[in-house]
């Protein structure tokens, strides 16, 4: 008896390296079946079992049609009333579908945990299917977070029990998954080893679906070692396949694949064309992440051909459709969340309940004894209660001297932080001085003739430590203002062409020095230049100098950083582009807040205090003008500065 379920998950790796979405899965967007002995059929001929059999349908009917949210319910109830009924193998086949819907949502401590949980148990029956299943759902819970030596340890023992079972379908879904695990390790020789071999299984049993999966794979590793040639042949090919058992969104995802290899081959006009295709097929499915990577494509195809209009159009839908997918995710993250602390809250009731019957028991029972002790004697009945009378009203007063300790304590805590924050303002302002004196004296050492080159040297040290020093106080300075709304801009028109030439220019050292190339491009305008900006000019630069020097420092030696400026209409806007390690999803979340580190390192063990993003955020929106950000891990990131035109009053 065996269990296959393939669940629809949301995490591509579409990124500006023109890599193709992996599917994690190995079989695509649908839930499906593998040979008619699932465990749900399993439980349904079953007659003490017909229910679970019922509600493990419904439970798979909600994760197909995306409402995670009431998955995660029915999942977590099934589970504990099959553990509490002694149905060990439907409490390991609900903890599956449990672990895979925690996947999908993005919790994966909670997805390891319960599927670790389900291994164990299924062990414990010595039911393969159950075990591969498990171990198989492990690895790829692993490979997305990384841990690809547990990912892969994972899918050998997946593959193990597969094997033991023979189930040629399972062993193919298997080296698909440990195929996906060496992709992300970008050992692409081993990754298409083990897809050539998923494809001639699923060839031999007739999966026409799975070897469209498959080839669809090996089409993404061609383009990946720069064969688009290759990789338009096995995009073809697959996509024939599901136009032939019409799946609208696989067939969708299929066209925008070939229009990202007819990119890659400078058919520009064919990939816009198939984009067009993809996206009418997409719409009226209402996938968000199928229209973010149709939207992506079209953007990368629009900016091929210079068309930066129609690209700033595609990359605001591309953004705003993964915002929206990112917030349907927080939405059911909250849900799941709140439907746990009911659980809790429940549960704590009940624990409450039973404390409160306890203690009325033993209430009566002590009244009991205290009815036997009345008939010792009124004297007796009157020092009892003289104890009991003293000891609450002890009681009570040890409770008010401690609520009145925790209240003192909470008001001196929000005191000293209140101090604190000021005394960092004091001293960040009174350091200014000194620190300016110190630059000073040690540039008079530096240009005196008679000093040694030693001193000459470690003078340039001092003020270079200063300046840096300098530049500290200014970002709490900055901050502290920003926070009491005590920041003021003196806005006027800006040539934003010279600004941004003038700083490229004092950077252009310090990239050299890295060994790194800085360039600034300008769009072709006929010999026009473009108009100004309405802005301060020093917090301009200010803007530039912060993502600039961001760029220069997470770019590794070799690395490349651009300063493209361009118009869109009444905006111009200024992108700064480096080829450092990118930004993880946690880093999104947090770049924009004082005093956040980020996942990368600077390259050169450069000091990051947190503050730079949080400081240009809060100046370009003080321009009424938009901070946007683009990034994929291991892929660079782009920042991009829009600002309104001098003459466009109607973003005052």
């Amino acid at each position: 008896m065996f269990l296959l379920v393939h669940t629809a998950v949301f995490a591509q790796s579409e990124d500006r390296a023109d890599s193709d979405s992996i599917d994690q899965t190995g079989r695509g967007d649908d839930i499906a079946y593998s040979g008619a002995g699932s465990l749900g059929e399993r439980l349904a001929r079953t007659p003490s079992s017909a229910d679970f059999g019922r509600r493990f349908a419904t439970i798979l009917r909600l994760q197909e049609r995306g409402d995670y949210a009431n998955a995660l319910i029915d999942g977590r109830a099934a589970a504990e009333d099959a553990a509490a009924s002694g149905e060990d193998a439907a409490h390991a086949g609900f903890l599956f579908l449990l672990g895979r819907t925690y996947w999908i949502v993005g919790d994966f401590p909670a997805a390891v945990e319960t599927l670790q949980q389900q291994v164990r148990l299924s062990e414990k029956l010595g039911d393969h299917d159950l075990i591969s299943a498990g171990q198989h759902a492990l690895g790829v819970t692993y490979t997305q977070t990384r841990d690809y030596d547990a990912a892969e340890r994972t899918f050998q023992e997946a593959l193990r029990h597969a094997e033991i079972l023979g189930d040629k379908a399972r062993i193919a879904y298997v080296l698909n998954g440990t195929a996906n695990n060496q992709l992300a390790r970008r050992e692409y020789a081993d990754a298409r080893s083990l897809y050539a071999r998923a494809l001639a299984i699923r060839e031999s049993i007739g999966d026409r679906v799975g070897a469209a999966d498959s080839s669809t794979n090996l089409g993404t590793i061609d383009l990946l070692t720069g064969d688009p040639a290759s990789a338009l042949v096995a995009y073809q090919k697959a996509l024939a396949i599901y136009k032939s058992i019409d799946q609208p969104r696989r067939i969708a995802r299929g066209h925008r694949r070939v229009a990202a290899a007819l990119r890659r081959l400078g058919r520009l006009d064919e990939a816009i064309a198939e984009l067009r295709i993809a996206l009418a097929i997409a719409e009226p499915l209402g996938s968000a992440p199928v229209l973010a990577e149709i939207y992506h494509e079209l953007a990368r195809s629009h900016e091929g051909r210079g068309e930066l209009r129609s690209t700033l159009y595609y990359e605001r839908r591309y953004a705003s459709t993964r915002e929206s997918i990112l917030g349907e995710q927080i939405r059911l993250r909250v849900i799941e969340l709140d439907a746990r602390f009911q659980a809790e809250r429940r549960d704590n009731d009940i624990r409450l309940l039973r404390l409160d019957q306890e203690a009325k028991a033993a209430e009566i029972a002590r009244r009991r004894q205290q009815t036997v002790l009345l008939s010792g004697g009124l004297a007796l009945v009157l020092g009892l209660g003289l104890v009991v009378f003293f000891t609450q009203r002890a009681r009570l007063r040890a409770e008010h001297a401690a609520h009145l300790a925790d209240e003192r304590a909470r008001a001196e805590a929000e005191q000293a932080a209140r101090l604190k924050s000021r005394l960092l303002q004091i001293a960040a302002h009174d350091l200014k001085a000194p620190l300016s004196a110190v630059s000073a004296s040690a540039r008079r050492i530096e240009t005196r003739p008679e000093e040694t080159a030693a001193v000459v040297d470690l003078a340039r040290h001092i003020r270079t430590d200063a300046a840096h020093m300098g530049g500290l106080v200014r970002e709490f300075l900055d901050s502290a203002a920003i926070e009491a709304g005590r920041l003021q801009l003196q806005r006027s028109p800006v040539d934003l062409t010279a600004i941004t030439r003038d700083t490229v220019e004092t950077y252009r050292s310090l990239a050299e020095a890295k060994q790194q190339s800085i360039t600034c491009e300008l769009p072709d305008t006929g010999g026009v230049p473009l108009p100004c900006v309405l802005a301060d000019a020093a917090r301009l630069r200010q803007i530039l100098d912060n993502l600039i020097i961001n760029a220069l420092k997470f770019t590794p030696s070799g690395g490349r950083v651009a300063v493209v400026l361009g118009q869109s209409g009444r905006w111009l806007f200024a992108e700064v582009r480096d080829s450092g390690p990118g930004l993880k999803p946690e880093d999104l979340a947090r770049m924009f807040q004082p005093f956040q580190s980020l996942s990368a390192t600077p390259t050169a063990r450069e000091s990051s205090d947190g503050l730079g993003l949080f400081i240009t955020q809060e100046l370009v929106s003080m321009h009424n003008g938009l901070l946007e950000v683009e990034s994929q891990p291991g892929q660079g990131a782009t920042f991009r500065v829009l600002l309104p035109l001098a003459d466009d009053t109607t973003q005052s």
